[in-house]
């Protein structure tokens, strides 16, 4: 192994705490409207990738999908390369099992977990800088499906949320201070500084000369990572506030100050190859591989 730098973080992407601007993505909306070809041609996108990439059956039956995050706000200016336009979508599930019979039962949970890995590796490669509606604009275009979101994107506590469907606003992105740091309590910033300090700390160890210091560098980063990235999920789920929640401003620090970066590396060092399969992707894997040919991974 070549070591890295012990000083080689750097800040991953991010407009939450970007100066917002006076509207919304000139390319996307007309005032507070949508666009008709950017809406559009966001949904066809979805159903064509559901379609074509996964074998699904009639998409368009069972999906509800919205437009969120800074895509749909006034943080869309943030610097952050090809504009970042996340495409959220609801399922009826019963409505999803009567198009696709062949699909094994499996929980919903489990189907919009394997769905999200296959739209990841088959699809976001496609949609990584293309453009919409006409715009010379490249953005880069994500795809998820949340599991029991069903057809109130409401209930994720969501930022900002454009219905492509309904074509209407579910949730009006908020009206921010020119410094978005101004809307948060000083105590939260320092207990994120400690989350910075700690990282570093692991990051010398990880890289340091000896191979049990390395372990158990590779222990605590992996600690880390799960309680400020996997805590993220509390924000938005039945008891989070959503993006203002402690747990996505924590998140959203480690970001900014370059932890969260620190943290990818030392994993992706530590297993270069590919993430390792949960017991849950091995049953779906599976499951799958007795299904149609259509569905086989």
């Amino acid at each position: 192994m070549s070591p890295r730098s012990p000083r080689a973080g750097c800040t991953l992407p991010s407009s939450f705490f970007s100066q917002p601007s006076v509207g919304l993505d000139p390319d996307l909306f007309d005032g507070e409207d949508m666009k008709e070809d950017v809406r559009t041609g966001l949904l066809n996108l979805l159903y064509s990738d559901l379609e074509d990439d996964l074998g699904f059956e009639q998409p368009w039956n069972w999906t509800c999908a919205w437009l969120a995050g800074s895509g749909a706000s006034y943080q869309w200016e943030a610097d952050r390369g090809n504009g970042d336009l996340d495409v959220l979508f609801g399922v009826d599930f019963p409505g999803f099992l009567v198009d696709n019979p062949h699909f094994p039962r499996l929980p919903e949970a489990e189907v919009a977990r394997y769905t999200d890995k296959m739209l990841k590796a088959r699809s976001w490669p496609k949609t990584r800088n293309v453009s919409i509606g006409g715009s010379k604009k490249r953005y880069e275009i994500t795809f998820y499906w949340n599991p029991g979101m069903g057809t109130d994107i409401r209930t994720i506590h969501a930022y900002a949320a454009y219905d492509l469907i309904m074509d209407r606003w579910d949730v009006k992105p908020p009206v921010l201070p020119k410094d978005p740091h101004t809307l948060y309590p000083s105590q939260w910033y320092e207990m994120t500084d400690r989350d910075y300090a700690n990282v570093w700390a692991v990051q010398d160890m990880y890289y340091g000369r000896h191979p049990s210091d390395r372990v158990q560098g590779l222990n605590t980063a992996r600690a880390l990572w799960n309680d400020i990235h996997g805590g993220r999920q509390q924000a938005f789920g039945d008891t989070g506030l959503g993006y203002a929640d402690w747990h996505n401003f924590r998140w959203q620090r480690a970001k900014e100050s370059g932890a969260a970066e620190i943290l990818r590396g030392i994993l992706a060092d530590a297993a270069p190859t590919e993430e390792e399969d949960t017991s849950n992707d091995i049953i779906t894997r599976a499951a799958l591989r007795y299904a149609t040919d259509r569905y086989y991974i």
